[in-house]
């Protein structure tokens, strides 16, 4: 990085060539002509309550007071795909996040909030969650058609990567996995007959949170997407419908001119790859669409109150990088699930940018600095050489599968504690310009004791389950979910659905499956198939 840029560090990039006006092919400008001028950008920030009737409270709230989407945040037992009542679960339940784990449970989530209206989205999960989000609005006469979500499809890269005990989610003994079969699947069925919905098969965000830098960020999700591109086409999908239902999730880190730099080669690496690599040359299908989460690694738990000042600068970073939602955490999520307070905080700081800033008035206003433009350029070549590198690799899978992604996340995180440690990074408050815990601000907390509040939904769970089922029905849609795994080619999207409609549970839908891979019914070891 240089002191000071000058017209002659852009000298060599030609404007119709390399950036292009907004909405217009490399789209380094923008995905759309008039950018927030037409459309502001979504306030997406995530929530998660202890139970489904507690978190239908908060959305009720916090989409009174100005959020237009839904991101779901998910309890570790819900995320691990475990019973609510099992060993591993205990204590954990309704911790930092909701707890699903049936069709019933996500109908009581969303239970009188206008479907047709918000965009859903969950943190990342098998497609259980989503299937179950589409049956609860067909139960109410909403037209899936002009349903609009984002389905985030993990097992193109956390398990395998980020998850300890998971990889069998994405492989088993060297070979794709049948839930990884039925992920695929699902995008096929989103591309098919989701046409407002899109298929968050990456998170930039989630490697970024894995300490991967920027360049690594968008490459790996450009790998990604090459890889799932290539599968929609060999299943019959047009690729032009395919790439438009792609939509990453990406992050937003502290260093604010480079995430800005950034997202505009995101796009502009994007677009040229999908043209060049694989003929596509429909402008909607070229252009990068993306959601932007600020980076909840970079919330400290030391002098929580700074972190409203983090969020609000990467907010502004993601708005002048172009995102279509932005997600910004509370300033207590290092603490505990966010008091209603602090999640009012966080859609007010997207809200001052919004509508008291200006910054939406002008169509990418970072346009033409000799800084940002130089920044954009190099980026963009740096991104283009490591999907390269993986590409030569075999591709994103067979560089999951060596283990290649995770011994690169590891350098990555091992350098940047490094840098933390020696100071050559300052985090305030934990590095620099620290005071003692005694003295520092402690947040309200939402809930001192979530076991008090998931007791009642445990009780009426478990005798739900074991109780009021009819347990023949159950059986026979998971064996008949079962057969055509085992048996045909067949999409998994369907009997997963009437699995679903048969009460089955979201464990026993994974369970059953990791049973046609010859794994034992529950990863953790703690339950037999019940059927």
């Amino acid at each position: 990085m240089k002191e000071v840029y000058t017209p002659e560090d852009i000298a060599h990039i030609d404007y119709d060539r390399d950036i292009g006006p907004p909405g217009q092919y490399p789209f380094a400008r923008g995905h759309h002509p008039l950018m927030y001028r037409g459309k502001l950008w979504n306030i997406r920030n995530i929530t998660g309550l202890s139970t489904p009737k507690a978190y239908n409270e908060r959305l009720r709230y916090l989409i009174a007071q100005g959020m237009t989407a839904i991101e779901c945040e998910l309890d570790n037992p819900t995320f691990y795909g475990l019973e609510p009542d099992q060993p591993s679960a205990d204590g954990h339940l309704g911790v930092c996040g909701t707890c699903l784990h049936s069709l019933k449970d996500v109908e009581e989530m969303v239970e009188g909030l206008p479907l047709d209206v918000l965009s859903f989205s969950s943190a990342p999960s098998t497609p259980e969650l989503s299937q179950a989000y589409i049956l609860t609005a067909m139960k109410h006469g909403f037209d899936i058609g002009k349903l609009r979500g984002l389905a985030l499809i993990p097992q193109f890269y956390l398990f395998n990567t980020c998850i300890p005990d998971q990889e069998y989610i994405t492989f088993v003994n060297g070979h794709t996995s049948t839930i990884f079969r039925w992920s695929n699947d699902f995008l096929e069925y989103i591309c098919r007959n989701l046409f407002k919905w899109n298929g968050w098969y990456s998170s930039g965000y989630d490697l970024r949170e894995a300490f991967c830098d920027a360049i690594q960020e968008i490459a790996y999700t450009i790998a990604i997407r090459n890889e799932t591109l290539r599968e929609m086409v060999r299943r019959g999908v047009d690729i032009s419908v395919a790439a438009q239902r792609f939509m990453p999730v990406l992050n937003v880190n502290q260093d604010f001119f480079e995430e800005i730099a950034k997202f505009r080669a995101a796009r502009k690496v994007w677009a040229e790859t999908l043209k060049r690599d694989f003929g596509v040359t429909d402008p909607n299908a070229l252009c990068l669409r993306f959601h932007a989460n600020v980076a909840g690694s970079s919330f400290t738990r030391q002098q929580p109150l700074v972190n409203l000042m983090r969020g609000s600068l990467s907010c502004l970073a993601g708005v002048l990088g172009g995102a279509l939602g932005i997600q910004v955490p509370s300033y207590d999520e290092a603490w505990a699930t966010p008091s209603e307070d602090a999640a009012t905080l966080a859609v007010r700081t997207q809200q001052i940018v919004r509508y008291e800033s200006g910054v939406p008035r002008v169509v990418d206003p970072m346009a033409g600095s000799y800084y940002v433009e130089s920044l954009t350029n190099e980026m963009a070549q740096r991104i283009e050489a490591e999907v390269n590198r993986i590409e030569k690799l075999g591709g994103w899978l067979e560089a999951m599968r060596t283990g290649w992604v995770k011994n690169e996340l590891e350098k990555s995180q091992i350098a940047l504690q490094g840098k933390i440690e020696s100071g050559e990074k300052t985090v305030i408050g934990v590095n620099r310009f620290t005071i003692p815990l005694e003295e520092d601000f402690k947040p309200k907390r939402y809930a001192p004791d979530v076991s008090k509040e998931v007791e009642p939904y445990l009780a009426e769970y478990v005798e739900w389950r074991d109780k009021k089922r009819d347990k023949e029905k159950v059986k026979r849609a998971l064996e008949n979910l079962r057969h055509i795994a085992e048996k045909t080619d067949d999409s998994l999207v369907p009997p997963v659905f009437k699995a679903l409609e048969a009460d089955a549970t979201f464990a026993e839908i994974r369970g059953v499956l990791r049973m046609v891979d010859g794994l034992e019914y529950d990863w953790a070891g703690e339950r037999e198939y019940p059927f």
